[in-house]
């Protein structure tokens, strides 16, 4: 008879398996031919409810093979590696959680320090964004709120299906848009015939430029720097994106643009 004291009972609970769980699984290891499921919960001195809730949870995690109301223990090696994979996912999933929780935390609370001891609101000059995705959301956000201006630094503007709904209803409420973008293969100037379509303001820029960005009303920016671009790499290595309010970025951001759009051409 297994119990909570058992040496075995011990190491499955260490690796995620619930008393019960581990209880009915070691049980079923003895029974070559398994057990039924009405006399596992019965007779293996488990309260019903427990080796019930045991049972269903056993079966999800592949651990136990039922068939014909009949419950078999999976094969010991098989078992264990089965919870492994179980327990790596798991716990890549609470790192993940815990790494967005900390970036959350540290937006909190770099701006406490820095404020008490340099007289700095950081939070008032630049927040870091997640990853692109994240930039895309924000565009997005930035470009429904648009009232009088757009403009968008873009290469390709590859990721322009993603924000096309908001650009047309900026467009809508008569929202000037202009975007300054690279036009050098067939998908990026099917795009720029789009937008010319639509009645945006579309120039063609052939120099690189190690920034990207949306700027809405001169309010709100959103960018990211290229750190390199490596030889035979597709796609540049770049810098976390950022999004501000500050106006000496964004001066800076909308001086460099405009600058480009003179300098620019029609696609």
């Amino acid at each position: 008879m297994f119990t909570d004291e058992s040496k075995e009972v011990r190491l499955l609970t260490d690796l995620g398996l619930s008393s019960g769980e581990s209880k009915i699984y070691l049980r079923l290891l003895a029974l070559p031919e398994g057990e039924q499921l009405e006399k596992i919960v019965s007779a293996f001195g488990i309260p019903s409810a427990i080796a019930e809730d045991s049972l269903k949870s056993l079966a999800d995690k592949g651990l136990l093979k039922i068939s014909r109301n009949k419950a078999e223990a999976l094969q010991p090696r098989l078992a264990i590696q089965r919870i492994l994979e179980e327990r790596r996912r798991s716990l890549d999933a609470q790192l993940s959680q815990e790494a967005t929780a900390a970036l959350s935390l540290e937006k909190f609370l770099e701006p406490i320090y820095w404020e008490a001891r340099m007289g700095i609101r950081s939070e008032e000059i630049i927040e870091p964004l997640l990853d692109l995705a994240d930039m895309e959301l924000r565009t997005t956000r930035m470009l429904g709120d648009a009232t009088r201006e757009t403009i968008i630094f873009a290469e390709t503007f590859g990721w322009y299906d993603k924000v096309r709904e908001s650009l047309n209803q900026a467009h809508d409420r008569r929202v000037t848009i202009k975007i300054l973008m690279m036009a050098n293969d067939d998908s990026a100037r099917k795009r720029a015939r789009e937008l010319s379509e639509l009645g945006v303001q579309v120039r063609h820029f052939p120099e690189e430029y190690p920034v990207r960005g949306t700027l809405v009303d001169e309010q709100e920016l959103v960018f990211l720097v290229w750190a390199t671009r490596k030889r035979g790499v597709q796609h540049p290595v770049y810098y976390r994106p950022h999004y501000t309010k500050n106006q000496g970025l964004i001066r800076i951001f909308r001086d460099a643009f405009l600058n480009r759009w003179e300098q620019g051409g029609p696609i």
